[in-house]
């Protein structure tokens, strides 16, 4: 939780001074060590890490970051979240929904319309699948003997 609210409040603090330099026409008086460049924020596990300002402070950012460069990524079920009740609600609605089922809707708030998603299949024949799940192997492997070395004090 502390880490999201650090990052929440670093990228807040973000849009807001971008809109205020916009607005007054004053963007050569924004802090030297301010990042301008375009950003992502990947929110994966919602609302796990979230407390009830992070989660303003997510509301905030999914309006009004885009129009000053910070944009929001989430991976999330909404039923996962319903103890925040209709609080969320206009997230939910401004967000473009992506399912992992075949067959299933995404949900488009721009147009209105409902697509059908399709998933990318791997060609057959095709080793990238194989080479993938290797490499989250080894990399998951490695990972924990580090953690069991670091644990061990060695």
């Amino acid at each position: 939780a502390q880490g999201v609210s650090a990052v929440l409040a670093a990228l807040t603090q973000r849009v807001d001074l971008v809109q205020m330099a916009i607005r007054s026409r004053a963007t050569d008086a924004l802090p030297p060590d301010l990042d301008t460049a375009e950003q992502l924020l990947i929110v994966h596990d919602f609302p796990h890490g979230f407390d009830d300002r992070a989660v303003t402070q997510l509301r905030y950012l999914a309006d009004e970051g885009p129009s000053v460069g910070v944009h929001l990524m989430m991976v999330a079920d909404r039923e996962d979240a319903r103890a925040y009740g209709p609080v969320l609600d206009p997230l939910w609605r401004s967000l473009l929904r992506l399912t992992p089922v075949a067959d299933d809707h995404l949900a488009d708030p721009w147009v209105g319309h409902a697509w059908t998603y399709e998933p990318p299949m791997v060609p057959p024949g095709s080793r990238v699948l194989d080479q993938v799940l290797g490499e989250v192997g080894r990399a998951a492997q490695a990972l924990r003997a580090a953690r069991a070395r670091q644990s061990y004090g060695g």
